[in-house]
């Protein structure tokens, strides 16, 4: 059988956390490390059954009401709970409206720091006047403000790009998404659209954000045929701004860095 960690190191767990184990028990009684299969699936009412259980149990004080606020903690903030991952990383994929899945794959979903090496640091001039700079809020949208004022995407990406739209809420054909931000440029002869994932504070980037982002132009594009440069950016509790080139792959497993930057204003 899987493991089961004790109930007095579950309660040290963070609600979320104790909410995961008590889902992936559900889905996986009597289930062995052998006969784990590669994807479970599983809706929001298995989830909100789960948290019943653990409310019953005194595991945690309530429900959560907002199903997609848990999954977006293991989309941007934290990994799955040890247990949930007793059999190696596992990723918590949409599959449709209110369903889900648990991917096993090759690595965990938040990419670490140190899987994007150690490129130099670049010195740039911010270009925000201390007046705006003083409205901007230490969120994503404040990194994309800083980075659109020096046009620094084109810098990376070696072609002109310009801002098509942000904040773009959209159904693909696993379910809602939402892009950071989208734009687009000519590179060459090529016409190419760049999604982008823009994360800060608490919030980090990872494979299924890249997944989103590929996901994204390969269904939605107005026009066919464009090639596709998906790019995050995140900013470091230094505020050093990383760009992160990913590959356009839509499987997760064979999405893979391209290209890092990495900079600092002043």
């Amino acid at each position: 059988m899987l493991a089961q960690m004790p109930r007095g190191q579950l309660l040290g767990l963070s609600k979320y956390d104790r909410i995961m184990v008590y889902l992936f028990r559900r889905l996986t009684a009597n289930m062995t490390p052998a006969s784990l299969p590669l994807e479970i699936e599983f809706d929001q009412e298995d989830v909100r059954l789960a948290m019943r259980h653990a409310v019953a149990d005194g595991v945690i004080d309530s429900e959560v009401a907002n199903v997609p606020d848990i999954k977006y903690t293991y989309d941007a903030r934290r990994e799955l709970p040890q247990e949930v991952e007793q059999c190696g990383p596992m990723t918590w994929l949409q599959r449709g409206k209110g369903l889900y899945k648990l991917r096993r794959t090759l690595r965990k979903n938040i990419i670490d720091p140190t899987q994007l090496g150690n490129p130099p640091l670049e010195i740039v001039a911010d270009q925000t006047t201390p007046f705006i700079s003083a409205l901007l809020g230490n969120d994503e949208q404040a990194v994309f403000t800083r980075v659109r004022n020096i046009d620094l995407l084109s810098t990376v990406l070696g072609f002109k790009v310009w801002p098509i739209q942000g904040h773009h809420r959209t159904t693909v054909s696993y379910g809602q998404i939402e892009i950071d931000e989208v734009q687009a440029g000519i590179d060459g002869n090529r016409h190419t659209l760049v999604p982008i994932s823009g994360k800060g504070g608490q919030d980090k980037l990872s494979w299924s954000q890249a997944l989103n982002l590929n996901t994204y132009a390969l269904e939605k594009p107005p026009m066919p045929g464009l090639a596709v440069r998906s790019i995050g950016l995140w900013r470091d509790n230094l505020n050093t701004i990383w760009i992160v080139e990913f590959s356009p792959h839509v499987d997760i497993d064979q999405i893979h860095i391209v290209n890092v930057r990495r900079y600092k204003f002043q």
